[in-house]
């Protein structure tokens, strides 16, 4: 049987590019309230002064309170202090304070963009949208304002219309290398590996040592099975930036792909020295011990994971895999469980916790965790596959061949799913096509020595 499924951890990209502290430049006054030098609070408030958000956001209090300025000025000030909030990752405040702004100038274009880039830190993705539509209504040539947009559309799910923004910005702003590159990213989580080279591409071409872009291409050759091209794509990003621990993470699972495991637990290693506290590097290492069988190991460097991101249902889904792989059933059960209390919605959890109630007997249980597996992903074969297994065991025999038939329809290069299909049809008396099936199996994989079996016993030959 296939070896039990197991959380590959990944860096997909690193966060968007458009990052809150950028979109919000500090204004200053529109007009001083007089001819004279501004005050220490002003300067403070405005960020002409270096100071503590805190500070900042106090300065920008006594100077709201004091009632001598302008409705223009009074907008810069609560936007201001708007921003010193958000600094200080108060973002309820900052809506607060932005809304205000808003209310005295509705034209402030920039409190616009600073509301919506606050409702975005705050994941509240459709206020986010709505003010970034705003700020386009003040100033459809604004290619930031479609750019911010699009993060958060992208943030939502909602891939078709996050390109449509990127596109707007490109054309605005040919040269928005950031654009092609976000717009890269939007295109390989819809699944268009091609597309998303192209902008990579060309965020490059506009910026050579662009080290988040190279490390994103790697990913989309990776996506398209060319490691070769992705490691190539690493190794350069780590020219520029030897302490880039997302490359060192993403060509280790290159290598990884490839079976070179050594050199991929060496990159792992890489990837924990310059970041010490890089989850994803001691995930992906305990991968590599797992796929070596070195069950302690993998099950240390899982519990590493679990330490720095203990709500991250991953590194138990791991860690409990390889608990169970090492024969340890009740350790392996408390991780599931804890996966499902985290992710209730995570399919692989319910998948692997049905392995651990099958190993051990538990048969109406594992089928019970199989089902949930596959109503949360009808499309899962792995799930489809281990149901048929467990229906086996219990003899239910037509209800093993019709999940066996769904695991061979998902995945039609399964080998495994199509021998347990033989073995299926060789208890229902369809001698036939069970020898069709063990045939198709080692034609797949002629390793496969369940099919070598049921072939001998059916005295047939591959």
């Amino acid at each position: 049987m296939p070896r039990p499924r197991i959380v590959i951890g990944r860096p997909a990209a690193p966060p968007i590019a458009a990052a809150l502290a950028a979109a919000m430049a500090v204004a200053a006054f529109a007009a001083p309230a007089a001819a004279q030098q501004p005050s220490a609070e002003e300067r403070r408030c405005t960020g002409q002064i270096q100071a503590t958000a805190q500070a900042q956001a106090q300065a920008c209090s006594v100077l709201i309170e004091s009632g001598h300025y302008s409705a223009q000025n009074l907008a810069i000030l609560h936007s201001n202090r708007g921003i010193a909030h958000a600094k200080a990752e108060d973002f309820d405040r900052a809506v607060a304070d932005f809304e205000a702004a808003i209310r005295i100038s509705p034209g402030h274009l920039r409190a616009h963009i600073n509301l919506g880039n606050a409702h975005y830190a705050k994941r509240d993705f459709d206020r986010a949208i709505a003010a970034f539509s705003d700020a386009i209504r003040l100033d459809p040539r604004q290619s930031a304002s479609f750019m911010s947009r699009a993060n958060a559309y992208d943030a939502k799910g909602d891939g078709e219309r996050a390109i449509a923004d990127y596109d707007q910005a490109i054309r605005l702003d040919p040269n928005f290398a950031t654009a092609y590159f976000n717009r890269g990213g939007a295109h390989r989580r819809r699944g268009d590996a091609e597309r998303a080279i192209a902008d990579y591409d060309q965020a490059i071409r506009m910026n050579p040592r662009y080290v988040a872009a190279l490390n994103n291409r790697g990913i989309a050759h990776a996506d398209r099975g060319d490691y070769d091209r992705a490691i190539t794509d690493y190794n350069e990003a780590l020219k520029i930036d030897p302490s880039y621990a997302s490359a060192y993470t993403n060509r280790g699972n290159a290598l990884r792909a490839k079976r070179d495991y050594d050199r991929a637990a060496a990159d792992f290693d890489q990837a924990i020295k310059a970041d010490p506290k890089f989850t994803l590097g001691y995930l992906n290492r305990g991968l590599v011990w797992f796929d070596k069988r070195d069950y302690s190991r993998a099950v240390a460097d899982f519990g590493e994971a679990i330490k720095l991101a203990p709500d991250d249902a991953r590194g138990y889904i791991n860690r409990g895999t390889a608990l169970e792989a090492s024969g340890a059933f009740e350790p392996a059960l408390k991780d599931f469980e804890q996966a499902i209390k985290l992710d209730p919605k995570n399919a692989l959890a319910y998948d692997s916790r049905g392995n651990v109630w099958r190993s051990t007997g538990r048969i109406e249980r594992a089928v019970a965790d199989y089902s949930e597996a596959i109503a949360l992903a009808p499309t899962y074969a792995h799930a489809r596959f281990n149901r048929a297994q467990a229906h086996y065991i219990a003899g239910r025999f037509r209800e093993a061949l019709a999940d066996a038939e769904a695991a061979a329809k998902l995945n039609p290069q399964g080998a495994h799913a199509l021998s347990l299909r033989g073995l299926i049809q060789e208890k229902l008396g369809a001698k036939p096509q069970a020898i069709a099936d063990f045939r198709r199996a080692i034609a797949l994989d002629a390793t496969l020595q369940q099919a070598a079996e049921g072939l001998r016993r059916l005295g047939a030959t591959p």
